[in-house]
């Protein structure tokens, strides 16, 4: 009696939880199928599955046929969401005309109903794509979240890509090339994400891995003169620029300041953001006086005597610049010494400690990059180059400066970092 009935596929959405549950049905159901349609999209999204008494659910019913199941249609979608097939195309192609709150739980419907767009599936074969990436700096906050990241995003958005990440505890140049070469060499990868470090080696290990049909894409740093097929990530010389202009303006324009960065080699961001933050004091400060930077060398406890120390041989230092990850240290100085407030403080990054010092009045300014921007949109291109022969219409695509101080701490930004 059934046989003729399809299989289902549901997807309980619970509005305590604020998830979605997925389950399949173990048998036909003998009567019609019925559930509303949304209402208008708002905050909480309301299905209802009659046929089985269930509340707050979205149904999309899949026929077998040859032991496979039929794909979700658009038109399901726009049933689903009570919009029209056109709404539903242009919200999940970024086309002008729907407002973003609906286009955005347009997107998460089309999502959970596990929706591809057509312009991707004829180009997907029956495996994984398969992206390593290899990060640096393992201690550093905002590597962490990077991190996390890469490793669930393809997971929450349905993505068929399957990451390897690998992440340095250092900035050595030949442990990088020595986990290149795994994700490579051992575990095939299709593509790479890379927090490319400063070495000539790197760049030409990008170029080679691009001869071979293996397609790069640098991220948070970038060696533009290599053969990569793209960079995510931000502007740091304009990072720093952005971090002098906020020091100028917590000190008036008058004051002496001391820069902090890791090493002298390695990482392309500390210099470049030391550098947009020297050009941005010379050229519009010229009442603050910059002592010669220190060298943390990835120490906190190094940074934390330096700082002391700074404090105390310089009674007219009254900022701290930070352009390294490493700045714990910096900030439990500043804290010791009971300067907290006189002493102002300006760093990078939205990660929960800088917020942290932020509410606790040690930083006064944290500047973000948009961490979940460099933590997906890298996925997509890769994802879209292997399977379509997609390259990105820019090679060089920079994530936006957010600021935060104590008036905006608790506002999620568009990319938390």
């Amino acid at each position: 009696m059934h046989s003729s009935f399809p299989s289902f596929r549901w997807l309980y959405y619970n509005t305590h939880s604020g998830k979605y549950h997925q389950r399949t049905a173990k048998k036909a159901c003998s009567r019609p199928l019925f559930f509303s349609h949304m209402a208008p999209l708002s905050a909480a999204v309301h299905f209802s599955l009659f046929a089985n008494q269930q509340k707050n659910a979205i149904i999309t019913y899949t026929k077998k046929e040859g032991g496979g199941t039929m794909a979700v249609t658009i038109q399901q979608v726009a049933d689903a969401c009570g919009v029209s097939r056109g709404t539903v195309d242009r919200a999940l192609h970024n086309k002008k005309g729907v407002r973003p709150e609906v286009a955005a739980q347009i997107q998460e419907a089309a999502r959970q109903m596990g929706y591809i767009s057509p312009r991707v599936r004829p180009a997907i074969d029956d495996r994984t794509v398969r992206i390593g990436v290899v990060l640096h700096s393992a201690a550093s906050p905002f590597m962490q979240i990077l991190a996390d990241i890469f490793r669930t995003h393809p997971t929450e958005v349905m993505l068929p890509v399957e990451t390897i990440v690998r992440v340095q505890e250092n900035r050595e140049p030949k442990l990088q090339l020595a986990l290149i070469d795994e994700l490579v060499e051992s575990l095939h990868v299709d593509g790479l994400v890379l927090a490319p470090l400063a070495s000539e080696r790197i760049r030409e290990r990008i170029d080679s891995l691009t001869e071979r049909g293996i397609p790069v894409v640098t991220v948070n740093t970038d060696i533009e003169d290599s053969s990569r097929l793209a960079y995510v990530g931000p502007d740091s010389i304009a990072s720093g620029r952005a971090a002098a202009a906020l020091m100028g303006l917590a000190l008036g324009g008058q004051g002496m300041v001391l820069p902090i960065t890791d090493q002298q080699f390695g990482h392309y961001a500390d210099s470049q953001r030391l550098s947009g933050f020297t050009a941005e004091m010379a050229e519009n400060f010229p009442g603050i006086h910059l002592l010669p930077p220190v060298s943390c060398y990835l120490d906190s406890e190094l940074i934390e005597r330096t700082v002391l120390r700074e404090l105390e041989n310089n009674p007219m230092l009254n900022g701290i610049y930070p352009s390294t990850a490493v700045r714990t240290g910096a900030f439990r100085a500043v804290q010791r010494a009971g300067v907290a407030g006189k002493v102002h403080v300006v760093v990078h990054d939205l990660t929960p400690d800088n917020l942290d010092m932020i509410r606790a009045g040690v930083v006064d300014f944290a500047i973000g990059q948009e961490v979940q921007v460099q933590g997906t949109l890298p996925l997509r291109l890769l994802y879209q180059y292997l399977t379509r022969r997609q390259a990105p219409e820019k090679r060089i695509l920079t994530t936006n400066i957010e600021i935060k101080f104590r008036y905006n701490t608790e506002i999620i930004p568009s990319g938390p970092d």
